[in-house]
């Protein structure tokens, strides 16, 4: 009887396997072939299940996009289901949580940030990547602005924001920290990324 493969399990292993690819050597060694030898496929396989390069790596970059907006969004769901905490710091706690899952602060997401980089700078030019390059910024702007929507629900939040102004401030801010964390990791830590993050949610609320 013959050994059934399940399409969407199959062209997610390839997805893997561009991960890997680009993270190694970067974007411009994710041929098909190369993404097949890392994936232990024939080639014939991988093209089995994509027509071309360009639909395996705008299939590849709006994986790599759900899977870093997914972590941030379990966690979203978490801070809008549950009471706002009334004191500062577990506001902070709180908000911090869910934002920290866009920036490369351990080893899986700093994996997916290098391979994220690689295909939002490759969007600039390529034009099969733009519109997966507009839905990514979407939803991390929709992320962004659904936890500047709590903070500001607070109490403690400063009376003076402008919710698309601090969205704007704060995905800069973020951008900038995952460039940051990714290629000078011997000059930002971690721990600076957290700090950092912590002293722009607290410059939003209202003095102590």
């Amino acid at each position: 009887m013959p050994k059934i493969v399940d399409a969407d399990d199959r062209r997610e292993l390839v997805a893997n396997a561009v991960y890997e690819v680009i993270a190694e050597h970067g974007l411009t060694q994710a041929s098909l072939r190369n993404v097949a030898k890392e994936a232990g496929l024939a080639l014939g396989s991988v093209r089995h299940y994509f027509d071309n390069q360009a639909e395996l790596m705008e299939f590849a970059f709006r994986v790599n996009s759900e899977r870093i907006h997914l972590r941030a969004l379990e966690s979203l769901e978490a801070l809008e289901q549950d009471p706002l905490p009334e004191d500062r710091s577990g506001l902070l706690d709180k908000c911090g949580a869910v934002l920290e899952e866009l920036l490369p602060l351990d080893i899986a997401r700093r994996a997916d940030a290098v391979v994220h980089m690689e295909f939002m700078l490759d969007a600039r030019t390529n034009t099969g990547l733009q519109e997966a390059a507009q839905d990514d910024y979407r939803a991390t702007g929709a992320v962004v602005g659904r936890v500047l929507l709590q903070l500001m629900e607070s109490p403690l939040a400063a009376e003076s924001l402008v919710p698309v102004d601090e969205a704007e401030r704060l995905i800069g801010l973020l951008d900038g920290l995952s460039l940051r964390l990714v290629l000078q990791p011997a000059w930002a830590a971690p721990e600076q990324g957290r700090a950092t993050l912590r002293r722009h949610l607290e410059s939003l609320l209202a003095p102590a």
